[in-house]
């Protein structure tokens, strides 16, 4: 008899693969976006940046609350057949950094909402995910109106992580305000990611890749900004409590993932 072949992109194999958690990229995401900006200390946050990477521009960094649908990989017709896999939320603190020349961002702390999210961010990009629960206030009918509110809840377990709430004040960005603010994604496309598994070796290693992807087809659109509140509650963001808020915003968004552009770093060391 002969054994049946195990095929996919990811685990489960098997079925042809059409039962993998998540498929090959590219990926295709769509949907919004609530942002706080900060101005930081760039003492406070050394620890956060690893070599070879480097701080670049203003020190100022942006916590963020995406309300997402994605295909992970499968296409569109997944996407709108499963809407309770497809739509997600997903929560970051990003820096803007620069390695031999070329800028991009890097987000040492991640919350998602969805199993195939997760996993594809920490065994095949490198996103430091883990599981939380988030809501982001929805766009009305009508549109947004000057002195509306959107606000960015996140916790993990039974505890907070972070809420934003966002009063909108104009239509455009943070600068239009006479405001430094970290660049949003259409100008801060490329991002640097570190996968971090832990080998099982005697004595155990640890094996670190980082890459550069560079995000395409991405649309930043219907852009509002104001003035923002926030309360930081997890312990490895409490760096943020000593830096200043310059604004907050909101904007819808889509872009494409595709397969990372290259290996920065790759090192294992033991454990």
């Amino acid at each position: 008899m002969t054994q049946p072949e195990f095929t996919g992109f990811a685990a489960p194999l098997g079925g042809k693969g059409q039962h993998a958690l998540y498929g090959p990229p590219p990926w295709r995401f769509e949907g919004w976006s609530t942002s706080a900006v900060f101005r930081f200390d760039p003492a406070d946050v050394r620890e956060l940046i690893p070599e070879p990477l480097k701080l670049a521009g203003e020190p100022t960094c942006r916590l963020s609350l995406h309300d997402i649908i994605c295909d992970y990989g499968f296409g569109k017709s997944f996407a709108q057949k499963n809407p309770d896999q497809a739509n997600f939320h997903e929560a970051i603190i990003g820096f803007l950094v620069e390695h031999e020349g070329v800028t991009g961002q890097w987000c040492p702390y991640s919350w998602c909402s969805t199993d195939a999210e997760l996993t594809v961010g920490r065994e095949y990009y490198g996103w430091p995910q883990k599981l939380g629960a988030m809501s982001l206030t929805r766009r009305p009918h009508g549109g947004w109106q000057r002195g509306d509110h959107v606000a960015a809840l996140v916790s993990r377990g039974h505890r907070a992580v972070f809420d934003i709430c966002v009063t909108l004040e104009r239509q455009g960005d943070i600068e239009e305000s006479g405001k430094t603010a970290f660049p949003n994604q259409s100008r801060a496309g490329n991002y640097f990611t570190e996968t971090a598994l832990p080998l099982p070796t005697d004595p155990p290693t640890l094996h670190r890749r980082m890459v550069a992807t560079q995000m395409q087809d991405l649309i930043v659109g219907d852009m509002w900004s104001g003035s923002a509140e926030v309360n930081i509650t997890a312990p490895e963001l409490q760096f943020l409590k000593n830096a200043e808020v310059l604004g907050g915003r909101w904007h819808e968004i889509s872009w494409v993932k595709p397969l990372p552009d290259r290996v920065v770093s790759e090192r294992t060391t033991s454990l």
